[in-house]
């Protein structure tokens, strides 16, 4: 179980996010503006102060983000805000964020939500602050969500999750972003056999990994030498990817079908190009993101699943 990363990196990253996320709503065409409205509510006061700015937003972004990164995590929040508004709408039991940072889907969703209970997983130390935030805007916590604090290297996932009113054999959706990348292949197969293994076939997981081909630098995508050497000094580097075109069988020989598979290019045509064929934007082509379902469940059995990490 090793998810030292997560937890000693989540308040970082989380903020960088929500950070994009804001910016994107600041976007001046509307065709690439950014839905998470909740993202400026809940910044501290000096980065909402720099939104007001364009030149200073924008100089803070190209100092912030590795080349295309913030354009990839505009399209990743429009992918995987889909799965939740669908798995809304198709009355899953549950959702589940595994390293939920500073997501906003619960609140920004709430309307949508007719009984599914949504579990927000972090590290005390962000999602404590994050509810603090929540309290003093006066934000309106759904009553289906629930916060599950969790120490990602002692505490086991199943757990954390059945203390909080988490049902095993359920129809849920996991949300994934940006974590298996810092993982080992044993912590990245531990989570897929916990999903597969405690919930219902047809359950499904959103989540983002990189190319392997990242890890040994052959530097064959857009803005890959540049991402590369930003997480490279942070001191917790990169350590998992798959092959190109290994994610389908990768995902089958777990107990998953693929349902949709976005590389840099797909993204960017989905989520960036205006119908003219004007492209708002180029995203770092290291990233993928894919959606996928249990398809054949396997029986619990030995030890229980490790937490993400």
């Amino acid at each position: 179980m090793e998810n030292r990363r997560i937890e000693t990196k989540s308040s970082k990253t989380a903020a960088y996010t929500c950070f994009s996320r804001a910016c994107a709503t600041r976007e001046k065409d509307p065709r690439f503006r950014g839905p998470d409205t909740l993202a400026e509510v809940i910044l501290p006061p000096v980065p909402r102060f720099m939104l007001e700015y364009a030149p200073l937003r924008k100089f803070l972004m190209r100092k912030m983000f590795p080349t295309g990164i913030y354009e990839y995590v505009c399209a990743r929040t429009m992918v995987v805000d889909t799965a939740f508004s669908e798995a809304l709408r198709a009355r899953f039991a549950q959702i589940v964020l595994l390293g939920a940072g500073f997501d906003t889907r619960a609140l920004r969703f709430a309307e949508s939500n007719h009984g599914t209970k949504v579990f927000e997983l972090d590290a005390p130390t962000t999602q404590g602050p994050k509810l603090e935030i929540y309290r003093k805007k006066k934000l309106r916590i759904p009553a289906e969500l629930v916060f599950a604090p969790i120490d990602f290297d002692r505490e086991n996932i199943l757990d954390v999750l059945t203390s909080s009113g988490f049902e095993e054999g359920e129809k849920t959706l996991f949300l994934w972003e940006g974590v298996s990348m810092y993982l080992s292949a044993k912590a990245v197969d531990g989570t897929l056999a916990f999903i597969n293994r405690h919930t219902a076939c047809g359950s499904q997981i959103v989540f983002d990994y990189i190319y392997a081909s990242v890890l040994r630098r052959e530097n064959r995508y857009y803005g890959e030498q540049d991402i590369f050497m930003t997480v490279a000094k942070t001191g917790e580097g990169w350590t998992f990817g798959l092959e190109e075109g290994e994610v389908q069988s990768f995902l089958m020989a777990r107990g998953f079908e693929m349902l949709a598979h976005y590389t840099a290019g797909e993204l960017e045509k989905r989520y960036l190009t205006a119908e003219d064929g004007t492209l708002h934007g180029r995203i770092n082509g290291t990233h993928c993101i894919v959606v996928a379902e249990v398809k054949n469940r396997r029986q619990p059995g030995g030890p229980k699943s490790a937490p993400p990490g």
